[in-house]
């Protein structure tokens, strides 16, 4: 069993490629993998021909547990446990299959990374000036171009996660002329990402309510929130340094009439549970969304007349405490 550990020790090394650090507090139970979890894990891919493993390997749900070296160590405790020798035999090769297509996937990741990195530089490069230089805060022409090039760009898993590397070694270093700028790529894309669309929203909503009866299905936004997607349409055209004014104009405006607070929050609760149903748990992508959401949310609040707090549904609350508010970033890192 000496190999099987040592393998654990080299996916130890690796782990930080192959796997998605933790975003935020995730409820205990999601987060670590329950042993019973695992070993279903081990058992179904102990079972798996071997040309059908890297395929299998990386789906990300798998990944992020095998790419982790407790998920070795117990393949080498249920060889210590089992009596059956070709159950054991099984467990064996299978530590060597995943070795090999690991280090094949960590090249894959590596090389990836690599191409993220250019990716995150070109846009970062279009909000400089003539002479290479960056000047904080961005003038309108240079966020202008900013924002066009995150447009597009293709912003993936692989540039989101250089996003947070690079914004946590920026402000270990003191850059906060980068960190901002970073900031505002992260802002320019979950505008982008969360731009609404009655038909696209009353289609996801119909998918999400399969089980419903053709009455009860949505088929299109009711009139009373036109206005309101109207407001959220112009908070994500525009930069987040400007959603005060427009907030206070739209919810405190007598001619035209205000826009209904309880309205426009429903449109974002909409987004939020886009995020929560159709983003892949853990994601960058995900959290990346949600923050952005939850400082609309504040912002909202903050500009509304005052009232009686409206509370979101469970699950919206339940994802708005998804994430432990002492390892959460700060929402005003994103906007």
């Amino acid at each position: 069993m000496a190999r099987l550990r040592a393998l654990a020790a080299m996916v130890a090394c690796a782990s930080g490629l192959l796997c998605r650090p933790q975003l935020g507090s995730r409820r205990r139970g999601v987060a670590v993998r329950s042993s019973e979890t695992m070993d279903a894990l081990i058992e179904e891919l102990a079972w798996t021909a071997p040309f059908d493993l890297p395929g299998k390997v990386s789906q990300e749900s798998v990944m992020r547990t095998v790419g982790r070296p407790q998920f070795f160590l117990r393949i080498a405790e249920l060889c210590d446990q089992t009596s059956d020798r070709k159950r054991r035999e099984r467990y064996r090769a299978l530590a060597d299959n995943l070795s090999n297509t690991l280090s094949a996937v960590v090249e894959r990741t590596s090389a990836k990374l690599d191409d993220a990195s250019q990716r995150l530089a070109d846009v970062i490069a279009s909000a400089a000036e003539e002479d290479g230089e960056f000047l904080v805060p961005l003038s309108a022409e240079k966020s202008a171009a900013l924002k066009a090039a995150v447009a597009a760009a293709d912003v993936d898993e692989a540039v989101l996660s250089t996003v947070n590397a690079a914004t946590k070694k920026a402000q270990a270093d003191g850059m906060d002329g980068l960190v901002a700028i970073l900031r505002k790529v992260l802002q320019f894309y979950a505008a982008a990402a969360l731009a609404f669309d009655p038909d696209t929203a009353t289609q996801e909503l119909a998918f999400l309510t399969d089980g419903a009866s053709e009455e009860d299905r949505p088929t299109e936004v009711h009139p009373d929130y036109v206005q309101a997607i109207d407001c959220y349409r112009s908070l994500m055209e525009n930069d987040a340094d400007d959603w005060d004014a427009l907030l206070r104009a739209a919810l405190n405006n007598n001619d035209p009439p205000a826009v209904n607070k309880r309205n426009l929050l429903a449109i974002v609760q909409a987004q939020i549970e886009r995020v929560v149903l159709l983003q892949e748990n853990g994601s960058f992508k995900q959290r990346v969304q949600a923050e952005f959401l939850r400082e609309l949310i504040a912002r909202i609040e903050a500009n509304a007349p005052p009232e009686a707090p409206d509370s979101p549904d469970d699950l919206v609350q339940a994802f708005l405490d998804e994430y432990d508010p002492c390892l959460r970033p700060n929402p005003a890192d994103l906007v």
